[in-house]
């Protein structure tokens, strides 16, 4: 490995140390303001970890094909110790001041949005609900009056047929009606006194 990709190397290595300090302090932030608990701090532990690692390989393989020295793993800690000491506090605060601007954005984007969309279309709605319902109702009452018109004389005209019927087929149905009407006395608790 030459003197170039060495220095290369360790420079890419300082910035990675940087970057997993970054973050760290992104995480914290993140884990502050949402209160992660449980299982949710595993696994952004485990994120974190994989995007470092992933991270520290890829610059490896670009800059010298992963050959991996003890100095590498030197300059990962100054880098980070150098981020930690010099430019954690400021980081941190710039990352407290974007995460409660983009909080407000979204609120007011939220907000926004229910002024704006939601609660126009709710109202839209519901105004449109009602007026099916009124020309729901309008048009029954329109229809009935021919239905009654054509029905009525229909009604007089098979009267006579019904009440021959009627008188044929009693002795089949009385005992059914007769049944139905104990079965809704008796759970309607009034007793089961017959009657016939």
């Amino acid at each position: 490995m030459t003197l170039h990709t060495q220095w290369v190397t360790m420079g890419l290595m300082l910035g990675s140390g940087c970057l997993m300090g970054m973050m760290l302090d992104l995480y914290r932030v993140l884990s502050g303001r949402f209160r992660f608990k449980g299982w949710a701090i595993s696994l952004v532990d485990l994120l974190y970890w994989t995007v470092a690692a992933g991270l520290v390989f890829s610059l490896l393989m670009w800059s010298n094909w992963g050959e991996l020295r003890f100095y590498i793993f030197i300059a990962i800690l100054a880098g980070w110790m150098t981020y930690h000491t010099w430019f954690s506090r400021a980081v941190s605060r710039g990352m407290e001041w974007g995460v409660d601007t983009l909080g407000r954005i979204f609120r007011f984007c939220v907000r926004m949005f229910r002024m704006l969309v939601w609660i126009p279309l709710r109202g839209l709605w519901t105004l449109v609900v009602r007026i099916l319902g009124w020309i729901l109702r309008i048009l029954r009452m329109f229809l009935s009056i021919p239905v009654r018109l054509i029905l009525a004389p229909l009604g007089r005209w098979l009267q006579p047929c019904g009440l021959r019927l009627k008188q044929r087929y009693a002795p089949v149905f009385r005992p059914v009606f007769r049944m139905v009407r104990a079965l809704r006395r008796w759970f309607s608790g009034k007793g089961d006194g017959g009657d016939g």
